[in-house]
């Protein structure tokens, strides 16, 4: 029994394998369930039912669940239902069509439960047209459609009553685990190989880190709405005090104290950066084992072999400086030794959380307020709307394109050639993105998909042509497309052509779909492609602008909340977290942008080569500050506070206010450094400080050139 459980539990622990489970269930109620019971017309529409409310899930606590699942299903039937009695009236028909998605894709301002809800609703809108005109009562297929969605509703939330922190855990999991790898990119900086790639290796970095935060927005969603309930229970309180932990070691992870181009040249013929790039594995590799523990609810038990490697890096380090006692360049191997114990200190006394957890209760409960994006009456509910009723929203652009690509697809389904036309919307749908890059490169992912889905489409209704043998084809390729949707396109887009073709089979249409099939992907792939290049085009080369002032906007927000801490003394606040969290999500978003640059229309190399260095020193500045943020505490020595609040005012009046860079009194602000750190009284944590500050001041100028240049090539 013990062996059985032992070889059950990772399976437990996988939020993959049991949503899988979950869709296997759904799918074979709706399709084999539904055959053997004899309701052999019902099949296809509530399948298509079941999936539009499968991709409106999202996670959330039970009462919303419930909430969510009535919305969906007043949806679907008030939807489908206006559908079909407009159906004979083509003009009419159309016109409703695009304005209501357009109107569904403005809800996603709400939040992004809202989003789901209304991507949904425009996805069961196009299956209406499958099987318009087909049934005798108008009111069948909406009727079928509320079954499906009520039948994925009920097993979602059976499953979600079985393990309800599964996806919190899972999360959380994931976060640690792209901490690690965090962790791993940045022990490459100190392989003394590399030292003709260090800005390479910076920008692979930016992006790991880009990663972690998008993991750490995904766990705070999880986690709040949980501790929105009447009564969060201290597991909840647990997961919450580790993900402040998380953000804590990502924090000291992501600090930088230094030039690596410096290290490489003055340590690479000593065991220093290798043990120092051994601890960083190592620590890695302690993140990694603590996610494993957090998925099967096991505690986590430090690894012996860190502080031992620890341990022996002190001992390095104390030789080293024994024999070169006047070399000052090793006090920046010792900050990141420093950094290195923290988070140390931090693994290794992780378990008492658990025992502090009840104390910290009240003071997330208090807090929860301020991070609460719910809508709270009609008033909130127009301010989130109004905001993106101009042009200048990205949402607003990217509803009109879909009003368009709608209007102009169906007006093609109705041509005599286009007897399935409504695959047109359909793709367009799903290739439609807010951004050009990301519908670019679903173009080219759909088609690849649906012409493979084609070809192998035609041997299998020929070997298997049983209906009880397609409908179990047609379990397993709806559960392997939504396995693979978030992670390969274009399989998923394969497995749903498999998917459709065998269940349009039902209607003896599998082989007559097929070449139409192929025909209307490319038209819906070519009208999207059209309403995002010309239709308000979301080029990134023409937001440079407005995402780099974004970005350092939201640095220097973060400094000024680090320079406060320093003002009057440490504290875990929420206005600090506050600033952490937006900075690192404004360099994200500009990680995001620069990556995309040299898929677009006409690229500029020299534009790229600008934007992929501007995003080295923009991250590289945002680490210096998380160094400082990583050992805040207060200071009392008048000078050092004098220059942190000059460091702090230049940067503001240079990269926000536009003043000029300086440049003399940067110099003179560095030889007082200089100075400063030759005094035997400065304490380390002075040294520290000191440190970044002048990391911060020798990096501004190439970032302000950079910035110059990027900004000078701005397209309004």
């Amino acid at each position: 029994m013990n062996s059985l459980r032992q070889w059950f539990q990772p399976f437990q622990s996988n939020a993959i394998a049991i949503y899988c489970l979950q869709i296997c269930i759904v799918l074979s109620g709706t399709t084999l369930g539904l055959y053997f019971l004899g309701f052999d017309q019902l099949i296809v529409p509530a399948t298509l039912g079941a999936i539009a409310t499968a991709l409106t899930d999202f996670d959330d606590r039970l009462s919303i669940r419930l909430r969510n699942l009535a919305y969906v299903c007043v949806l679907f039937f008030g939807v489908s239902s206006i559908l079909d009695f407009l159906h004979p009236y083509k003009f009419f028909f159309i016109l409703y069509l695009s304005l209501s998605s357009a109107c569904f894709i403005l809800m996603g301002a709400l939040g992004q439960r809202y989003a789901a809800i209304s991507f949904g609703t425009i996805l069961l809108s196009i299956y209406t047209m499958f099987g318009l005109g087909e049934y005798d009562h108008w009111y069948f297929q909406p009727s079928c459609f509320v079954l499906g969605a009520l039948w994925y509703g009920a097993t979602a939330i059976l499953f979600y009553l079985i393990k309800p922190t599964l996806a919190v855990q899972d999360n959380l999991s994931r976060s640690f685990m792209h901490i690690a790898d965090l962790l791993n990119a940045k022990a490459r900086l100190f392989d003394p190989d590399n030292q003709d790639n260090v800005e390479t290796l910076l920008y692979d970095l930016s992006i790991q880190n880009s990663t972690v935060v998008q993991s750490f927005n995904l766990t705070k969603a999880s986690l709040l709405t949980r501790l929105k309930a009447s009564r969060a229970n201290h597991h909840t309180i647990y997961w919450l005090n580790l993900y402040f932990l998380a953000q804590d070691i990502h924090e000291q992870a992501s600090a930088n104290y230094l030039h690596y181009e410096k290290v490489h040249q003055n340590f690479s013929r000593t065991d220093l950066i290798f043990r120092i790039q051994k601890n960083l594995r190592l620590q890695a590799l302690a993140c990694q084992t603590l996610a494993q523990c957090i998925l099967r609810n096991e505690i986590y038990q430090p690894s012996a072999s860190s502080t031992h490697a620890l341990d022996n890096l002190h001992s390095s380090m104390q030789d080293w400086v024994h024999d070169n006692p006047h070399n000052m360049d090793v006090k920046n191997l010792q900050l990141i030794v420093r950094n290195l114990d923290s988070v140390h200190e931090r693994l290794l006394h992780l378990n008492e959380l658990q025992n502090r957890q009840e104390q910290r209760y009240q003071q997330h409960i208090d807090n929860l307020n301020l991070y609460d994006d719910d809508i709270h009456g009609w008033h909130d509910l127009w301010l989130k709307l109004q905001q993106h009723l101009t042009p200048q929203s990205a949402l607003f652009r990217h509803a009109v394109r879909i009003a368009f690509v709608f209007a102009v697809g169906y007006g093609i389904s109705l041509l005599p050639f286009a007897k399935n036309g409504y695959w047109i919307l359909l793709t367009s749908l799903f290739v439609c993105q807010m951004r050009y890059f990301a519908t670019k490169s679903r173009l080219k992912m759909r088609t690849l998909g649906t012409v493979l889905g084609v070809i192998l489409g035609v041997p299998i209704l020929y070997f298997v042509p049983s209906i009880e043998g397609q409908l179990l084809l047609t379990v397993i390729f709806g559960v392997c497309f939504f396995y693979l949707s978030a992670k390969k396109y274009a399989m998923a887009t394969l497995m749903a052509t498999l998917m459709v073709l065998l269940i349009f089979n039902l209607k003896g249409a599998g082989y007559a779909i097929i070449l139409p099939r192929i025909m209307d992907t490319l038209l819906g792939c070519l009208i999207a492609w059209f309403a995002v290049s010309f239709i308000w085009p979301d080029w990134d080369f023409r937001n440079i602008s407005a995402t780099i002032k974004k970005s350092a906007n939201a640095t220097l927000n973060y400094f000024d909340a680090v320079t406060e801490q320093y003002l009057h003394g440490q504290d875990n606040s929420i206005d600090y977290r506050r600033a952490r969290r937006a900075a690192h999500n404004a360099q994200t978003e500009l990680a995001s942008m620069i990556s995309s640059l040299s898929t677009e229309p006409n690229p500029n190399p020299e534009l790229i080569h600008h934007a992929f260095r501007y995003l080295v020193y923009s991250h590289s500045q945002l680490s210096y500050i998380s160094a400082l943020g990583s050992h805040r505490t207060q200071v009392q020595d008048t000078q050092v506070l004098e220059l942190l609040l000059w460091c702090k005012n230049t940067l503001i009046q240079v990269l926000k206010d536009q003043l000029p860079l300086p440049e003399q009194e940067i110099q003179q602000k560095l030889l007082e450094i200089q100075n400063l750190n030759t005094q035997e009284q400065l304490g380390s944590h002075l040294q520290l400080v000191l440190k970044q500050i002048s990391l911060l001041l020798e990096t501004l100028p190439e970032l302000l050139l950079l910035r110059t240049a990027l900004l000078r090539q701005d397209i309004k």
